[in-house]
């Protein structure tokens, strides 16, 4: 049996590298798609191009102005001098934000009165606008805090050391930086685990059938039970292989930390791609040929990898009946895993019930993807 499978193995990796373009794919994928996740796909919002429509021209509206440069957030592009020059900015998109400064702003502050400060956000990206507009809020509510220290100091009403406050000091834990790249690089991982292991699994049998060679295996001394190892053996290998590659450039390139059992992360690794292989198993068992499979296989694994996991967009902000979707995917308790283990350094104590999960996931679409397989052919 061991050597039967051994030699199905050995056909299987010659086979891999008798296409130098697809055995080099799946090596190079991984890191490919690491570093346009981590540098292009970057949910960090900054050099926000600012324009300021100053009308009071006074130290204080010069004060606010270089809040807004020096936040590190924004950058100032041009100085508008005329009403008429905003609506062709924001219409180009040569500028996202205008901060307009009224009249009499310092004279006002000066009084004690609300001054109003127009700010007028390009919102076709509305998730940037968002985010553009929290930034600015900050910058406003700041300054506000300063004039109104600075108003009780110059009418000595009340010092600033006795007034009461509330001294918020945040601590943030596992991700300080706040970095989109540490909350990414986990979820590439699964990316990369569908792929390979149910996108390229199932198209490989299929091409087996294509090619007229299936039926060549079937007739062997192979049991079916050897087939789908000595089938799933060789890409088994290429994924932890792609699986280390990916953990190691995402420390020394990106930063990103692994703060976890490094045993742990390829044990449950190995159960997902179980699932994964499965899902590959079954698409090839009712796909009538490679296209097919692809198009299922993408449908059916990557896009929800990406969509309905968490990977970018938070599950709790979807609609309930999408939320409820979510749980029908493997990857979505996976990504939880990751991020456990790589930025957390949390163990089974803390992700037993995701692990479970995933075991009876495993369990079920190999089992299920098997009997598919051994009918179908």
């Amino acid at each position: 049996m061991a050597r039967r499978i051994r030699a199905l193995i050995h056909k299987e990796f010659l086979q891999i590298l008798r296409d130098p373009i697809a055995a080099a794919l799946l090596i190079a994928l991984p890191v490919f798609i690491l570093f346009i996740f981590g540098y292009a796909i970057n949910l960090d919002v900054r050099n926000i191009t600012l324009a300021i429509y100053n009308l009071d021209n006074t130290e204080a509206s010069r004060t606010l102005t270089d809040r807004f440069i020096t936040s590190g957030y924004f950058t100032l592009t041009q100085n508008i001098v005329s009403e008429h020059e905003i609506a062709p900015m924001l219409d180009h998109g040569k500028i996202k934000v205008i901060i307009k400064i009224p009249k009499d702003f310092q004279k006002d502050i000066a009084s004690g009165k609300s001054t109003p400060v127009q700010a007028l956000i390009d919102g076709t990206d509305s998730n940037t606008a968002n985010i553009v507009m929290s930034y600015i809020r900050a910058i406003l509510q700041t300054e506000s805090m300063h004039v109104i220290f600075s108003l009780f100091n110059s009418n000595g009403q009340i010092n600033t050391a006795e007034m009461p406050s509330l001294d918020v000091r945040p601590n943030i834990w596992y991700n300080p930086e706040l970095s989109s790249t540490n909350f990414l690089v986990p979820g590439i991982i699964g990316i990369i685990i569908m792929v390979i292991g149910a996108i390229r699994m199932s198209v490989s049998l299929v091409k087996e059938r294509e090619k007229g060679t299936i039926e060549s295996l079937m007739v062997s001394p192979l049991r079916p039970a050897e087939l789908i190892i000595g089938k799933i053996t060789p890409y088994i290998v290429i994924v932890f292989f792609d699986l280390i590659l990916i953990v190691i450039a995402g420390k020394y390139a990106f930063g990103v930390p692994f703060r976890g059992n490094p045993l742990l992360f390829l044990v449950l690794s190995f159960v997902f791609l179980s699932s994964a292989l499965g899902s590959g198993l079954f698409i090839s068992a009712v796909s009538k040929n490679s296209q097919v499979a692809w198009l299922l296989g993408f449908f059916s694994t990557v896009l929800p990898s990406i969509m309905l996991s968490g990977f970018i967009f938070p599950i709790e902000s979807m609609p309930l009946p999408i939320q409820v979707v979510t749980y029908l995917f493997p990857v979505r308790y996976f990504l939880t895993i990751l991020r456990g283990i790589i930025l957390k350094g949390v163990g089974l104590a803390v992700l037993y019930p995701q692990a479970i999960i995933l075991v009876c996931f495993a369990v079920v679409i190999l089992a299920v993807s098997t009997l598919q397989f051994k009918k179908r052919f």
